[in-house]
């Protein structure tokens, strides 16, 4: 499977610190493996905590190398790995108990026809067809939770005072699960979009499905997206998009 060189980027927003992280930090059409986090903790615990979770799971990865897209049981032992690496930290820094990230994670087979998706938190993955969305993660979060029990519209969601409470993250004190997501039919210009809440401020679903589309690239959608969210969103906003080149 070949991509086209992907497009990022990981920006402050309107906050005074940013507490995204992404990986690789400049990707290569070679990369299989792609993250994007977003911290919590204040005074610069956040931005520890994502980039803690960013570098642990590609050591992971790095020590125990994949042959496929691996399963559950792998990439929850990568997360056991992370927490273990958080609670050996808070040994040495116990003032930086409280700090959390959220997961969105998207990993290429070398020797499959298959991608994998993982998450835990609101930092989101889209699968997208020509315009149409194929799949997208749930978010771990209040308001995910809210819509599926339909207590609130899609537009109440947009401005509900408890957007930003997720109900699973990573925090190395208490366990977290990871959810994963195996696709197996991927087509050639397919695109995936990997990204923090704050590019969702500013980015919703019907410009996805326009902007989206097969003849458009990577570096266009780029500009599209920062144009459309830069200087309008008030959290850090950080992305990936990776599309598909060839089967």
């Amino acid at each position: 499977m070949e991509i086209y060189l992907p497009a990022n980027c990981n920006e402050i927003g309107q906050r005074d610190s940013n507490e995204d992280t992404i990986y690789p930090h400049i990707a290569t059409v070679k990369s299989r493996l792609f993250m994007v986090c977003d911290g919590v903790g204040g005074q610069a615990k956040g931005e520890l905590a994502s980039n803690m979770v960013c570098e642990g799971i590609a050591s992971y990865l790095d020590n125990n190398p994949l042959e496929g897209v691996g399963d559950e049981a792998y990439w929850s032992a990568s997360l056991r790995f992370v927490e273990n690496q958080f609670l050996e930290h808070f040994k040495e820094f116990p003032e930086s108990k409280g700090m959390a990230s959220t997961l969105s994670l998207f990993h290429i087979s070398n020797k499959e026809r298959r991608v994998l998706i993982a998450w835990i938190g609101d930092s989101r993955v889209y699968h997208i067809r020509d315009g149409k969305i194929q799949y997208r993660t749930k978010d771990h979060s209040i308001v995910e939770a809210l819509l599926e029990m339909d207590e609130i519209t899609p537009q109440e969601a947009k401005d509900h005072p408890k957007r930003h409470i997720i109900t699973r993250a990573i925090n190395g004190t208490n366990p977290s699960k990871i959810d994963i997501k195996i696709i197996a039919e991927v087509r050639k210009d397919d695109f995936f979009l990997l990204c923090s809440d704050g590019i969702l401020e500013n980015l919703d679903e019907e410009k996805i499905q326009r902007w989206f589309t097969k003849e458009v690239s990577v570096e266009d959608l780029k500009q599209n997206i920062m144009t459309c969210v830069k200087g309008n969103t008030k959290d850090n906003y950080s992305m990936y998009i990776i599309k598909i080149k060839k089967i």
